[in-house]
């Protein structure tokens, strides 16, 4: 656009700078006679209405602030379908050159800038204005040592929505907040936690967090904590990292709760600079030395120190003076003659190779699409050409850090000495997996297409633990990052799955291996296995299994048995409660009723005892009352599986109760019938 004129009254000069919708040029306001910046939406956006409406409401939000470490608004229009903004022409740098130049700054200069950003910062979000993309790029520093912030481009009402939009990452993600990096609310903490990162890289000269890729940094953003900046630079005071740390702290809520009292604290550190920053300062900080110190006052000099005319001393001829005066003239015909020499081959070398210079040769641009960054460079270098990257964008099908285009196109003829500007890939777009598993189907399907991926196989498989049509597992596991619109498969339980279903045999009583042989027999898998101390059983003997006998599973399933490990060597282990749990009370039946009492007492208490005995080999029935008089045994005997038994029992007081156990698991506890 060099050389164009916009409005009949800016005319273009030169491009001084890029932002990720816009191009920045400096021109000339032809009828106020001063330099403006003027900001030009790109010609792809222009065409897009919501990419349009931010550019207009850059301008609506910037042109209502009025501070002096903000850049002024000056006009905004539209010509021929570009949008564009005229804006305060800054003399000067921004802070990323500066730091880049420097290294790093004092304690006391950083102070100093921060102070001027967060007072910028104040007034804007005194105005409803929340910045959003404060970074060092956006902080010009002019020549005078005064801060500018820029670039309100997506700032926005802070009563409006301020949701980052899906799909859509705005501002620099290593000086994004945590909000930012998950797409939450954006307020004027989030300033303040971008103003702290630029603060930290002013100290330090780097940033607290980097990566390889812009999500990595992110996940730092999100989960990692601030590394101390006095460790990279022991000089920085302790009452300032305490500032950083909790301008950066991960929860909002955390942060100042103001611009204004970051200021203050910022103010706490005794560290602003008297003076402001020059950029004609040396990196240490010393100012060069100022004109008024080199132009002095000299004093008039005495009478007697006047100029006087010396007559000839004693002794020395007219003839010593007129050697003196040749000797001179010698000298100086010699340096005319010497600077001859030299002004011809000056002249010479200019007539030789000033047209070089003024009208450079032309070359033709290579086709530089699919290479790297790096290999594109050298291929450019080749031809005296230069390589700047325009912006970065994701593609699914290149590979990130290649060149997807260029501009001048390849094979086009330019001069040498051309800057050719190229998009680069950022490789495709990733999308984290979310967890689905435990989910009913609809919902995980519903889950994964909110996360802009697709659903793969439905794998139907029997998961006795799991509801029918409830998730299983999934493939990739969740908090992966998979490229975007790519599947993830569910693993879903369902019913039996057409399975023949066999009836589990008691296996209690018989050896472990011969108890799972059967089991193997029968088509079931062999689940979890304990080893617990009983000293009077046989070594490797069952003790109990689940699912319980007589329960109806499918082919496939899997048993857990609990054996006894004394005498075997194995170490003991302490199995769930509820295989005892569910494998006695499920299969047991007690029942405990009023009997008549065979005698007059009224603290006395009778009772019968029922006891269903469950299906299996022989089992020892112990019953225990337990009352006021203690705990007694007041039967025990041994029974086949599948039978009822009924005893009468007797206890004294009111509080008695009735324990009955099979095997040595208790089955039953309950209190004596009341009195009728």
């Amino acid at each position: 656009m060099e050389g164009e004129i916009l409005s009949n009254r800016y005319e273009i000069d030169k491009r001084i700078g890029e932002g990720g919708m816009a191009i920045v040029y400096k021109a000339k306001d032809r009828l106020l006679h001063r330099w403006v910046a003027v900001k030009v939406l790109r010609e792809h956006y222009a065409s897009d209405v919501e990419f349009v409406e931010r550019f207009r409401r850059e301008a609506q939000a910037a042109a209502s602030l009025s501070h002096p470490n903000v850049v002024n608004i000056y006009d905004v229009g539209e010509i021929a379908n570009t949008h564009f903004i005229v804006m305060e022409y800054v003399r000067g740098i921004n802070l990323k050159e500066l730091i880049r130049k420097r290294g790093k700054l004092t304690p006391s200069r950083a102070v100093d800038i921060g102070l001027q950003v967060v007072a910028a910062l104040g007034h804007a979000h005194r105005n409803g204005l929340v910045h959003r993309d404060i970074k060092p790029h956006n902080i010009l520093i002019t020549e005078d040592g005064q801060v500018k912030v820029t670039d309100f481009g997506i700032a926005r009402a802070a009563s409006s929505a301020t949701l980052t939009q899906t799909g859509l990452v705005i501002g620099s993600v290593h000086y994004f907040s945590p909000e930012q990096a998950r797409g939450g609310l954006t307020t004027e903490q989030s300033d303040i936690y971008s103003l702290g990162i630029v603060l930290y890289e002013m100290l330090t000269g780097q940033v607290p967090f980097t990566g390889e890729t812009p999500i990595a940094v992110a996940l730092q953003q999100l989960q990692d904590p601030v590394p101390s900046p006095r460790k990279l630079d022991p000089s920085i005071p302790k009452l300032l990292e305490n500032v950083l740390y909790r301008a950066l702290a991960k929860e909002p809520r955390s942060r100042f709760p103001s611009a204004d009292s970051f200021m203050m604290a910022l103010k706490k550190t005794g560290l602003a600079a008297e003076d402001p920053i020059y950029l004609h300062e040396e990196p240490s900080g010393a100012p060069t030395q100022k004109w008024d110190a080199v132009t002095r006052k000299v004093p008039a000099a005495d009478a007697e120190e006047a100029t006087r005319i010396h007559g000839l001393e004693r002794g020395e001829s007219v003839s010593d003076k007129k050697r003196k005066t040749t000797s001179k003239r010698k000298r100086t015909r010699i340096f005319l003659v010497l600077f001859g020499v030299a002004f011809l081959g000056g002249l010479i070398w200019g007539i030789s190779y000033l047209p070089q210079l003024i009208f450079p040769a032309e070359v033709n641009v290579p086709d530089i699409t699919g290479l790297t960054v790096m290999e594109a460079r050298t291929a450019l270098d080749k031809e005296r050409l230069k390589l700047a990257v325009d912006k970065e964008v994701p593609d699914a099908d290149i590979p990130a850090g290649q060149v997807i285009r260029q501009d001048p196109a390849a094979r086009r003829r330019v001069k040498e000495g051309r800057t050719v500007w190229v998009v680069v890939s950022t490789g495709p777009r990733l999308k984290q997996v979310p967890d689905v598993e435990g989910l009913h189907v609809d919902e995980a399907k519903e889950l994964i297409k909110k996360a802009e991926l697709s659903v793969g196989m439905e794998t139907p498989v029997f998961e006795p633990s799991v509801l029918v049509d409830y998730v299983v597992s999934q493939s990739p596991k969740p908090g992966t990052f998979l490229e975007e619109g790519l599947a993830v498969d569910l693993m879903v339980s369902q019913d039996n799955m057409d399975r023949p279903l066999v009836i589990l045999p008691d296996l209690r009583g018989e050896s472990l291996e011969e108890a799972k042989a059967r089991v193997r027999r029968l088509g079931l898998g062999i689940g979890n296995v304990w080893g617990e101390v009983h000293r009077l059983l046989p070594a490797w003997e069952v003790t109990a299994q689940r699912p319980g006998p007589g329960t109806k599973v499918p082919q496939g399933s899997a048993v857990d048995f609990v054996y006894n490990s004394w005498g075997t060597g194995q170490p003991a282990e302490s199995p769930p409660e509820d295989i005892f749990e569910e494998m006695v009370e499920d299969e047991t039946v007690v029942d405990v009723y009023e009997d008549e009492p065979v005698d007059g007492s009224q603290d006395m208490r009778e009772a019968g005892v029922q006891i269903t005995i469950p299906p299996g080999p022989e089992q020892e029935v112990v019953i225990i009352v337990i009352d006021k008089l203690g705990a007694r045994e007041v039967y025990r005997g041994k029974h086949a599986g599948d039978t009822t038994i009924t005893r009468h029992v007797r206890g004294y007081g009111k509080d008695a109760r009735i324990q009955v156990y099979i095997d040595n698991f208790k089955a039953s506890e309950k209190e004596f019938p009341s009195d009728t």
